[in-house]
């Protein structure tokens, strides 16, 4: 197994970084209702633990997620058909649900045909949390996104909270290495702790 799947947070007690981001992410997912913009833009570098910090808290509050990323979402038809279903139906399992779109800024560089604007139609009309993440939220593509969403930045991670999950999984899979070795690794993954689990 991969070990970025077999050791990725499954609570909201294993996040490491950004605490006061993994704050506001919990209310706003908690507090939904009460919420004046119904979207959350989560930005940040790679490897800060947007999508895993998402995961987390829906594994841990039984909430479906519904996931798209960038490559789907430029085409105005399918925001329509597929998040417009979302908003407005129940989840599958009876329970509530998070819509996930992944990667938004990734839709640089494709022809939008329209995604992007349908998706900012959508967002007030939701009875579900839609939350996005990007690595760079500034693009003027994305004006109409950030203007009905809250945004809300992830930092990098520094090197010795990386190091503290490098010990524990060298720790778990019986690896012997040195502390040094650990940090050095830390160091040059320039805080994303994918990058430096691989």
């Amino acid at each position: 197994m991969i070990w970025t799947n077999k050791y990725a947070p499954q609570t909201s007690k294993d996040l490491v970084g950004d605490i006061r981001g993994i704050s506001q992410l919990q209310d706003f997912i908690d507090n939904y209702r009460n919420q004046k913009k119904k979207a959350l833009l989560i930005y940040g570098p790679t490897g800060s633990g947007k999508t895993e910090a998402v995961y987390s808290f829906a594994r841990e509050k039984d909430l479906e997620i519904v996931e798209l990323n960038a490559s789907d979402i430029r085409k105005k038809d399918y925001i329509l058909e597929i998040i417009g279903n979302a908003i407005s139906q129940g989840s599958l399992f009876g329970n509530s649900k998070i819509i996930l779109i992944d990667e938004i800024d990734g839709m640089s560089g494709m022809k939008d045909r329209g995604g992007a604007a349908a998706l900012a139609s959508l967002i007030s009309k939701s009875s579900f949390p839609i939350i996005m993440t990007a690595n760079n939220p500034w693009q003027k593509k994305l004006s109409g996104l950030r203007k009905k969403s809250k945004t809300l930045e992830f930092a990098a991670l520094n090197y010795l909270e990386i190091t503290k999950v490098l010990r524990r999984i060298a720790d778990e899979e019986t690896i012997s290495v040195t502390e040094d070795i650990l940090k050095g690794i830390a160091t040059r993954s320039g805080g994303d702790l994918r990058s430096a689990i691989n």
